[in-house]
């Protein structure tokens, strides 16, 4: 669909690296955007019900989807149980057998919903790099649809800066696939230590310390530039630091470590594509000794060559 054709005040919502479906009738206004990527298949739906309507997504091939849901609520049906309700601010991996689902969804209903879509034939291979996904192969086989999770997985603030990341992407062509396919892969890296911490009890400790774990959490997402040691850190949050490391991996499903890195490389792989900074510049900027060490990681981190 031609994006002029749609009114002005959905411009703001649109990825331009995305394939646009836009349907606007007296049951419903929908507006999805799709993206393939690299072994992943990333959808964008926002929809708008004017009467009772149904929902009905189709699957070509089984996959599993994980599903993002940001505003309201929508209940699944599957045919061997009750239903399965996608709750506002939680997240689900679903297993998903070839055929038409079936979602109700309730007049005056607003959502906002993103969904990776997995490619099947590319689990083997993520599993290779990444370990920790090999859930995903546990879970492949059996004849229903059905979640993976036994309890919905959180949106946490990792999982609000991915997708506010893949929201506002404004590049086309290659730098927008590179940069979709790494956030697509941190959320379901993301998801996975999730699953992975499933019986795993937050500590008390976590919970008392809730409110500095999320300054921390913003501290290091605006000073990209900066390098601290977890005593470092302990002393200027007040968080123990025996605690405040693994504290940190529970609230957010992710390690210091790793997301200070992921920090640093969407600060520089945005600066790098805005054209305006020198790599010198950039380099400096985001704390690294040289320009050759910040490009390799760079490289590397989204599998790109600069």
């Amino acid at each position: 669909m031609d994006p002029g054709n749609l009114h002005t005040e959905l411009h703001n919502l649109l990825v331009p690296e995305a394939g646009i479906y836009f349907r606007q009738d007296p049951e419903c206004d929908i507006l999805s955007q799709h993206i393939k990527l690299p072994a992943f298949s990333l959808w964008i739906n926002d929809i708008f019900s004017k009467k009772d309507i149904f929902i009905r997504p189709f699957t070509p091939v089984p996959i599993h989807t994980l599903h993002f849901m940001f505003e309201d609520s929508l209940q699944m049906q599957f045919r061997h149980e009750p239903g399965y309700i996608l709750e506002e601010k939680e997240c689900n991996l679903f297993h998903l057998l070839p055929g038409l689902h079936k979602i109700p969804m309730m007049n005056s209903k607003k959502i906002l919903s993103l969904h990776i879509n997995i490619d099947p034939f590319a689990i083997q291979w993520l599993i290779k790099q990444f370990p920790v996904l090999q859930f995903l192969e546990a879970t492949q086989t059996g004849n229903i649809s059905n979640p993976v999770n036994i309890y919905p997985y959180h949106i946490n603030a990792t999982c609000e800066l991915l997708i506010k990341q893949i929201l506002m992407c404004h590049y086309t062509g290659v730098r927008a696939k590179k940069f979709l396919y790494r956030c697509c892969l941190d959320l379901l890296l993301n998801i996975a230590r999730q699953q992975a911490a499933t019986n795993q009890r937050m500590l008390f400790s976590t919970i008392i310390y809730g409110a500095a774990y999320q300054q921390l959490f913003k501290y290091l997402e605006s000073h990209p530039h900066k390098q601290h040691s977890i005593f470092e850190l302990s002393y200027i949050f007040e968080i123990p630091a025996e605690q405040l490391a693994y504290g940190f991996q529970q609230m957010f499903s992710i390690t210091v470590e790793d997301f200070v890195l992921m920090i640093k490389m969407l600060f520089v792989y945005n600066r790098i594509q805005s054209k305006a900074f020198s790599y010198a510049l950039i380099a400096e900027a985001a704390g690294y000794r040289n320009v050759y060490e910040m490009i390799q990681l760079v490289e590397s981190y989204y599998g790109i060559k600069l």
